[in-house]
């Protein structure tokens, strides 16, 4: 961890402290203060390169201050709005203008001339904070007979924009959005494939995911420490000990696929094989961190009040987030299988001589 990295972190943490967190579950709400004064401090657009006018921090940067807000139980869209929106943007040379953006993938969506404007028609769906964000920044597959994808960004509340949104168990809007002739704020080209694009939002998620999971691990360690039963701490109880134990295991597991993962992509190395075993893990392992979780808490946990359930209930809405377990599972075993990648440089993160240009396969729609 770099300096800066670590002064991030301590940032973070004292503006979310300070400010505090409602943690029943459902949220009636997004935190709207800890977003506003992360916004004030520059850090809802951190991560933009220099060569597009922003201050050159790493996605290692970006993914500190998402695992800080995870951790805390924060709900902002972080990863929507720096880590995809304002990345794929600048991508294009656009900064958007929007206090809240989010991002999507329009597979099915395409942009034409309407009376000398530029207007999109489409559907996205599974659009994160659909029902807060101010722009959708959305990416576009390349057109016919053309090299490189587009992107086009939206208004939200502007005419031709249908949103068809519902809570997650979080309380956090998720939704569809349909473009009827909608005008068009910025359109241009971008070297960001559909590939890399999901690859970046599944590692975001993958961070915000453990980071959750550690937030359960110390919530429950902290309960099984201090509650007695029999005269004594659940923590001394050797079932209970056993539990904690794999929870422990399971959590540091997270953190090393997603470590692993985020230094791969600061590297020469194609990191997308890193990025889909940390996906893996982490989607795997939500499950079992949860269920110890609430089975070491009992039947308190469950209650709406309590902090754990707004940390569990991000384990089971983040672990499909840019696709699931089986999605990243199936794209693992493509590398290996028809791209001709060895196992063992799997294993260890190495990439021989020998590998095969990658196929290209689709792997865009998790």
């Amino acid at each position: 961890m770099s300096e800066f990295t670590a002064e991030l972190i301590s940032a973070t943490t004292s503006m979310i402290d300070r400010i505090g967190v409602d943690l029943q579950t459902p949220a009636r709400g997004t935190d709207s203060a800890i977003w506003a004064q992360l916004d004030a401090a520059g850090f809802t657009t951190i991560g933009i390169p220099e060569t597009a006018g922003g201050d050159g921090a790493t996605l290692a940067d970006v993914l500190a201050i998402v695992a800080v807000a995870a951790r805390r139980g924060a709900l902002t869209p972080l990863i929507e709005h720096t880590v995809l929106a304002h990345w794929l943007a600048a991508s294009a040379g656009h900064t958007p203008a929007a206090a809240t953006a989010s991002a999507a993938v329009g597979h099915s969506c395409s942009v034409r001339s309407l009376d000398g404007a530029t207007v999109l028609n489409g559907t996205v769906t599974d659009v994160a904070y659909a029902g807060d964000a101010d722009t959708l920044v959305v990416l576009l597959p390349p057109e016919p007979g053309a090299e490189g994808s587009s992107v086009a960004t939206v208004a939200m509340s502007g005419p031709g924009v249908t949103i068809t949104a519902e809570a997650d168990p979080i309380g956090v809007s998720i939704g569809d959005v349909t473009f009827e002739d909608a005008p068009v704020l910025f359109y241009g080209a971008a070297p960001v494939s559909l590939d890399e694009f999901v690859r970046r939002g599944a590692l975001a998620y993958a961070a915000a995911t453990t980071a959750a999971a550690a937030a359960v691990h110390d919530h429950t360690l902290r309960y099984a420490s201090e509650r007695t039963q029999f005269g004594r701490p659940l923590a001394k109880f050797q079932a209970v000990q056993q539990r904690l134990a794999q929870l422990a295991a399971l959590t540091t597991m997270m953190e090393i696929a997603v470590d692993t993962a985020t230094a791969a992509d600061d590297t020469p190395e194609d990191p997308y094989v890193a990025t889909a075993a940390a996906k893996v893990v982490t989607a795997m392992s939500a499950q079992p961190v949860a269920a110890a979780g609430h089975q070491i808490h009992g039947a308190i946990g469950t209650t709406s009040e309590h902090p754990l359930g707004r940390f569990t209930t991000s384990l089971w809405s983040w672990r499909d987030r840019h696709g699931s377990e089986s999605f990243w599972a199936d794209a693992l075993a493509s590398r290996i299988l028809d791209d001709g990648v060895d196992v063992w440089d799997v294993v260890v993160g190495t990439r021989s001589t020998h590998d095969e240009t990658p196929t290209t396969t689709d792997r865009s729609r998790p």
